[in-house]
Order: C-alpha cells, then structure tokens, then sequence
C-alpha cells in the first residue's frame, strides 16, 4: 500500500505542475473591465511604402483610349479580378522606390504612406490630363499567420486595416495547445526583420503600436509547454486507474504472503 501511495501522490504532483492556469487561456485579461469600460487609446503606425509593393492606381475622367493605360477593369470587363491578376496588373514599386505610370513616367512612392501616394499621383495626373481622379489601393497587402492556430497560412487584407485578434480569427483562433501570452510577431523594415513577443493574455495589448498589423506581417502562435486543464481530465483517468490496478497488484501479493 505504501508503494500505491508513493504513485498516488507523484501523479498528483504531476497534474498540478502541467496545468496552465486560467488567465493563461482567456484574451485580454483586466480586472477593471469587471463592471465598468475602458478606453484603449489607438497607437496605429502608419504603413509606409517599401519596395515590390504592388499597387492598383485607376485613374477616373478620362477618355477611352487613356482610361484603358490605367485601368484593368475597362481592359478585362468580362473577367472576374482575383489576387494573381491585380498583381500582375498592377503597378510595382522598383528598386529604386518608383511605380513607372503611362505617359507621367516615373514617380517616387518609397518611404510615403498610402494617402501622401495618392495625393502625389493626383498632383502628377493634374499636370497631364483635366478633371482626372486617382484612386489608389495597395493589392499587396498580406499578413502570415504561422503555428497553433486552426487554419495556418496568408492572408489578403483588403481594407488596408486589419488588427491581431482580426488576423487570429481568419486562421480560426489558436487551438487548444497555443500560447496565447508569447504570441510572436514579425515585422519586416528597410533595416532587417524585427520580432517581438505580445501578450494576448492582457488588455494592454490593445494600446500596443503592434496590435495593428502591417503589410507582410508574420504572427506565430508557439505551443504550450504544458497541457490545458480540461485535457488533464483525461491523462487524471489514467493515472488513477493505474494506480488502482498497482493497489489491487499490492494487495494481492501481500496477501500470498
């Protein structure tokens, strides 16, 4: 019976050391939104502009003959646009940071956010064509999201806007085995590839420069280094069957004793 005991309580032992308590599996944890809201100021980071970013640039107003330079749309009216065909129809960026545009030339885009882009074509358009109207999207916007999470893979973002908990939700969520509190996110820049860790597990979150994401973001949701609660239930069964049957296994060699 000692030996049944000795295995009694190393199971025990074992069962609270690999439980993940309960803050650890719930989002935005703040115990001051018990009865009361709270406001988490925006900390949005204005995307800039980067080199092989793919733009849709229509220009409106224009006759037929010009209107089909710039516009896709009046070239392929019959066909369904998709991700592939505005990329290839796109307008790239080059190395050199400039979208060559039919009969403007060459306009410098690198380094300016999407609405001083638009500004800047609009005021190149006006020198060449009247009443023209430029409306500019960024087709290249795209974020990763990478590890527990139900539907791994890339996403399109077609708003130009999309957060953390949007960008989790289009991959399902994190699965059961995710991490929700070293949620890495990696950002690339002129300079390398910048990765930090964010905590969904706090509300704070929500003021972070990082919970809006940007293009070619990469979210990876790591694994647990133990298991849930509710999934020790399960391995607790186990455990106290074996050790009955170690009890009964005792018992019986005692007894012949």
């Amino acid at each position: 019976m000692k030996l049944a005991k000795v295995f009694f309580a190393l199971a025990v032992m074992g069962l609270f050391a690999s439980c993940v308590g309960k803050r650890t599996m719930n989002y935005l944890h703040d115990s001051s939104l018990s009865n009361t809201s709270k406001l988490f100021p925006n900390r949005k980071f204005e995307y800039r502009i980067q080199v092989n970013d793919v733009f849709s640039i229509r220009v409106l107003g224009l006759d037929d003959e010009n209107a089909r330079l710039f516009n896709v749309e009046t070239v392929n009216a019959g066909l369904a646009l998709n991700d592939a065909s505005l990329y290839v129809n796109g307008f790239s960026v080059d190395k050199a940071g400039n979208v060559q545009l039919p009969s403007v030339g060459k306009v410098k885009l690198q380094g300016l956010t999407v609405g001083e882009a638009q500004d800047l074509l609009q005021r190149k358009i006006n020198e060449y064509f009247a009443n023209a109207t430029v409306i500019l999207k960024l087709v290249s916007f795209r974020v990763s999201v990478l590890g527990e999470v139900e539907r791994p893979g890339t996403y399109f973002v077609y708003n130009n806007q999309i957060t953390l908990l949007e960008a989790l939700a289009q991959a399902g969520g994190p699965s059961v085995m995710g991490d929700k509190r070293h949620v890495t996110l990696m950002r690339q820049s002129d300079q390398g590839t910048q990765a930090l860790y964010l905590d969904l597990g706090k509300a704070e979150v929500m003021s972070s420069e990082y919970y809006y994401l940007l293009p070619n973001d990469v979210v990876y949701v790591p694994s647990l280094g133990a298991r849930p609660q509710r999934m020790n239930l399960d391995l607790l069964t186990i455990l106290f069957g074996a050790i009955s049957a170690a009890a009964l296994v005792v018992t019986v060699v005692q007894n012949q004793k």
